[in-house]
């Protein structure tokens, strides 16, 4: 391997042996210092066996990669994450089309990026695609690319040091519901989505999957707790879910008015063997008829969270909510302005002990700073 120059070229070019096979590369430069340093970073790339010359990912289209990745590891991934998968991987294909694995590159994958972000909404064409949803396809798209790594297709993810958005600017306001709302909004609703909003406000349920997906085999009227199973998100999410007075007594009365109907607590009114699929627009709608702002239903278990945090320790919280870290809480914990001002409140209590606390002015009556006022005049 070295260094040479080529007759009728101004750029320096180096030469390098890759199984056995003597091969020749321009550098692109006509500095010898800085084709030094690229014929340098070329020995250590052989070196390393992160060069080769011939890698499947010049003949594997990325089509192909998205068939071999759904069949070899989606496959083993929940129906909800497979059905994810089919849905980004549809938008992934119309953009990278049938290109070669190893013709994607960095830029290549923020322009994907920056075009999705562009491009109007399917449910609302007045509005573009949020971040959050380029997000999870560039998660999706980073999977398919270190699984082609793994696999000793490519050498490395062109995915991987792509920025993606802060999700957290399109996220709406968390906010606290007061008692005199929620009634609002159980007037306004209804009678399945009453049902439901009580059950999320008592339980702290995820909104679907420990929620209005719910079979009536799961839940447990005499023990007065629900039994979750089925596809959750973590291990401690299959932990027993208590049921209180309140709870209990409105799923007996919902039981008694379904009958023996269907297996779910929601069915969906299409078809009484499954659950309802979305509660999306009745939610909003019932918001607006009660005139409350906007919020998703999943933050009913923020409501949760913090009315519990109120009256327990930190770890009956964490378990009621099922959290596998104490830290989460305070992600779902709202309110806590009001509980430090309360706080702050019986700390001056204490520091001051009935004295009368710190004034902008000092302490002469109003009376002498008048006389002082009109001495000056």
């Amino acid at each position: 391997m070295g260094l040479y120059r080529r007759k009728g070229s101004r750029f320096w070019w180096m030469s390098f042996t890759v199984r056995d096979e003597r091969r020749f590369q321009s550098t692109k430069t006509s500095s010898k210092e800085i084709a030094t340093k690229i014929w340098k970073k070329r020995d250590g790339e052989i070196a390393l066996g992160l060069f080769k010359i011939g890698w499947p990912g010049e003949r594997m289209t990325f089509a192909e990669l998205c068939d071999e990745f759904r069949s070899s590891h989606s496959s083993t991934l929940s129906m909800n994450s497979q059905r994810n998968h089919r849905m980004f991987s549809k938008h992934l294909r119309q953009f990278f089309g049938d290109r070669n694995l190893i013709e994607i590159h960095q830029r290549m994958v923020e322009e994907y990026r920056d075009y999705r972000r562009r491009q109007p909404s399917q449910r609302n064409p007045k509005i573009t695609v949020k971040g959050a949803t380029v997000n999870r396809e560039l998660e999706c798209l980073q999977c398919m690319f270190q699984f082609a790594v793994t696999r000793k297709y490519i050498a490395e993810s062109p995915a991987a040091g792509v920025r993606h958005f802060d999700e957290r600017r399109e996220r709406p306001a968390k906010r606290m519901l007061s008692v005199e709302e929620e009634q609002r909004i159980f007037e306004a609703a209804p009678p399945y989505l009453r049902v439901a909003i009580i059950l999320l406000v008592q339980t702290g349920g995820r909104t679907y999957s420990e929620g209005l997906s719910l079979r009536w085999d799961q839940v447990d009227l005499e023990n007065l707790v629900i039994h979750l199973a089925g596809e959750l998100k973590t291990s401690d999410s299959a932990q027993p879910v208590p049921l209180t007075r309140q709870a209990s007594e409105l799923l007996r009365e919902w039981k008694n008015e379904q009958g023996q109907k269907s297996p779910f607590l929601f069915p969906s009114p299409r078809d009484s063997n499954k659950p309802i699929g979305s509660v999306k627009k009745a939610w909003r709608t019932t918001l607006r008829k009660a005139g409350v702002s906007y919020f998703p239903i999943y933050n009913l278990r923020h409501v949760f969270c913090t009315r519990l945090s109120w009256v327990a320790p930190d770890a009956v919280v964490q378990r009621a909510m099922r959290h596998s870290s104490p830290e989460t809480k305070r992600v779902y914990q709202l309110g806590l302005v009001h509980q430090v001002r309360e706080h702050l409140e019986r700390a001056n209590d204490k520091a001051y002990q009935g004295r009368e606390a710190l004034h902008l002015r000092d302490s002469a009556s109003a009376e002498e700073c008048g006389e002082k006022i009109e001495a000056c005049n």
